[in-house]
């Protein structure tokens, strides 16, 4: 067998802002893109993946911050999903949420849900964008209906590339780069000799607060942690009225973007673990607490704070039953190449989040990498007022209200923490 890596890289990055560029044409009718995204049920599968992942994950990233994008890996995997075969299929597809739906019906919800997204809201800027790079290389044959089908529901570009050339990483991090809108510079640090294809997909989501912050009103305060120590930070504040639960133990807040289509949902255990509540927390649980939000007089006040998250996700995927993907023994991607040699090797997850009291930027990047089983490789004042004031742990969400995809969720134990690495 050809000593051979294929490294299919899903870059999902997610910002909020003002006007729409680049990415997938919306459709003419984007209320009926997201009912039918709702009538196939697809939505309610990735939200449960998106907190077993959640789940998953917290339990290897311990009592830290940490920023994920299911929505990332999800679409990541999805690209990988049309390459994988046999049992390998079947475990992605059950973990994913897969199941009961065909490879058409997967890769159509990924176009419609993407088409859903970007038309969403004309103040929110949300932008998709793909592409295929592989190597210039003879005796290396890619079929032709694996570049297909990303093309055609992914809206790929497809681009073929002297990987040695001395300007191939800097070619492919200069597109990654301007996809992003500079929040994610660079995911190649190097193209290994036998590196054969990336696959990248980036998303550009930025947008503003409907209601924005009084900066007047933002100072330095303090911020508890659960083992009872102190630490100051930046606290914003804004009082309006918002969509508000509390009870069952914890408090909830949503804060609209543009014209309310994209969400910031903040939840707050009133005590104990943050790490218990995360492990209660799942989507039936989720959509419950959406549905018990009702419009309040609230106060919020919040940290203003920017964090990056680096780490490897094998351990996390694996848990909730990935496992074949990475056996290189068990694996079967010969949808790719025709060949049972490949297997995922790494998937690696960047993110980005900036929230201040104008709007947010949030950026996801996700990596999966695919080698070759034989090489070793590389309000009214008279009601009562309520507080949000997340002076605590709490775990929280971007979320698009029409469909209730999660695109990011992450955990806030310390606002001073700017990154994290988790390996």
């Amino acid at each position: 067998m050809k000593k051979s890596i294929i490294i299919l890289i899903s870059v999902l990055i997610t910002f909020l802002s003002c006007k729409k560029e680049n990415g997938y044409n919306a459709s003419d009718d984007p209320g009926h893109v997201r009912a039918k995204l709702k009538s196939a049920q697809i939505v309610s599968a990735s939200n449960k993946f998106a907190f077993d992942f959640y789940k998953s994950f917290e339990q290897l990233a311990g009592n830290q911050n940490f920023f994920i994008s299911p929505f990332s890996v999800v679409e990541a995997l999805s690209m990988t999903y049309n390459g994988a075969n046999g049992d390998t299929k079947n475990e992605m597809a059950n973990t994913l949420g897969f199941a009961k739906y065909s490879d058409n019906q997967i890769n159509e919800y990924n176009q419609s849900l993407a088409n859903a997204l970007v038309s969403a809201d004309d103040k929110v800027q949300f932008e998709i964008a793909n592409s295929i790079w592989y190597r210039q290389l003879l005796g290396f044959n890619v079929l032709p209906s694996f570049i297909d089908v990303n093309k055609n529901y992914y809206n790929a570009e497809v681009n073929s590339l002297d990987f040695n050339s001395p300007v191939a990483l800097s070619t492919i991090n200069n597109w990654v780069d301007s996809k992003t809108h500079g929040k994610i510079p660079t995911i190649l640090d190097n193209i290994p000799s036998d590196a054969m294809m990336y696959l990248i997909n980036a998303i550009y989501f930025k947008g503003t607060w409907q209601y924005q912050f009084d900066k007047t009103k933002t100072n330095d305060t303090d911020f508890h942690a659960e083992d009872g120590s102190v630490v100051k930070h930046v606290q914003m504040q804004l009082e309006t009225h918002l969509n508000y639960y509390s009870g069952n133990g914890y408090t909830a807040v949503e804060l609209p973007y543009g014209n309310s289509a994209f969400n910031l949902i903040m939840a707050m255990p009133d005590t104990g673990k943050i790490a218990d509540f995360i492990l209660n927390m799942n989507d039936s649980k989720w959509a419950n607490m959406i549905e018990s939000l009702s419009l309040k007089e609230v106060v919020v006040k919040m940290p203003k704070f920017k964090f990056e998250l680096n780490c490897l996700l094998n351990n996390s995927l694996e848990n909730i039953g990935m496992k074949q993907a990475f056996n290189p023994d068990s694996a079967d991607f010969s949808r790719i190449d025709g060949n049972r040699d490949l297997y995922i090797s790494r998937v690696i997850h960047k993110t980005y989040i900036g929230l201040n009291e104008e709007g947010t930027e949030a950026a996801a990047v996700t990596a999966v990498e695919i080698r070759n089983a034989t090489s070793p490789g590389p309000g009214v004042k008279e009601e009562p007022v309520y507080l949000f004031e997340a002076n605590r742990p709490f775990i929280y969400a971007i979320v698009e209200k029409s469909t209730g995809v999660i695109l990011f969720l992450g955990k806030m134990v310390d606002p001073t923490v700017t990154s994290v690495e988790v390996q």
